[in-house]
C-alpha cells in the first residue's frame, strides 16, 4: 500500500459507504423473537467448520468460531452459552481435552441456517446479479483492510493514551 495520505474527501466517501453497508445488514429479514443476528453468523460458522466431517460430528470449537468470524473468543463464548440455552446448538465435552468444547447444531439451528443463510443468500444472488465478482471481491478486501487499519489505529491511540 502507498505511504501517501488518503484525501479527506475520500475518507468521507469511505465512511459514508460503511454507513450504507450497515444499512444493508439492517434490510435483512427479521429474526424470530429472542434471536440475535449474531446467532445466525455463529450458526453458519459452526456449520462450515463441521461440514468436512458432517454435521453430526462436532469439530467446531469456540476458538475456531472466533477465528472464522474474526472476533474475540470471550464474546463468542458468551453467545454460544446463550445459543445452547435456546436450543440452537449443543456443546460437547472433548474426550481428549476436558477443557475443550466442540459444537454441533440442533435441528432448530440447522433450520435457521437453511432459512436465513441458504435461502436468503440464494434470493440475494438474484437481487445482486448486477454486481460482478470483481466488485464484490474489491468491496470485501476494502472493508476488511479498512477495519484492520482502524483497529490498528485505535490500539496505537489507546497505547499512547496509557503511556501519557
Amino acid at each position: 500500500m502507498g505511504n501517501t495520505e488518503l484525501p479527506v474527501e475520500e475518507v468521507r466517501r469511505l465512511l459514508d459507504a460503511c454507513w450504507k453497508a450497515k444499512t444493508v445488514t439492517e434490510l435483512m429479514p427479521a429474526l424470530p423473537k429472542g434471536l440475535k443476528p449474531r446467532y445466525i453468523h455463529i450458526i453458519d460458522a459452526v456449520w462450515h467448520l463441521n461440514e468436512p466431517g458432517g454435521q453430526d460430528v462436532g469439530a467446531a470449537r469456540v476458538g475456531d468460531v472466533s477465528a472464522f468470524l474474526g472476533v474475540t473468543t470471550p464474546s463468542i463464548t458468551k453467545l454460544v452459552g446463550e445459543m445452547a440455552q435456546l436450543g440452537l446448538l449443543v456443546k460437547h465435552a472433548d474426550a481428549s481435552d476436558r477443557r475443550a468444547v466442540t459444537l454441533t447444531l440442533t435441528a432448530r439451528g440447522r433450520e435457521l441456517r437453511r432459512v436465513y443463510v441458504e435461502e436468503y443468500h440464494a434470493r440475494l444472488s438474484h437481487v445482486l446479479s448486477g454486481l460482478t465478482v470483481e466488485q464484490c471481491e474489491t468491496t470485501v478486501r476494502t472493508l476488511n483492510e479498512t477495519l484492520r487499519l482502524m483497529d490498528e489505529y485505535q490500539m496505537d491511540e489507546y497505547q499512547e493514551t496509557r503511556m501519557s
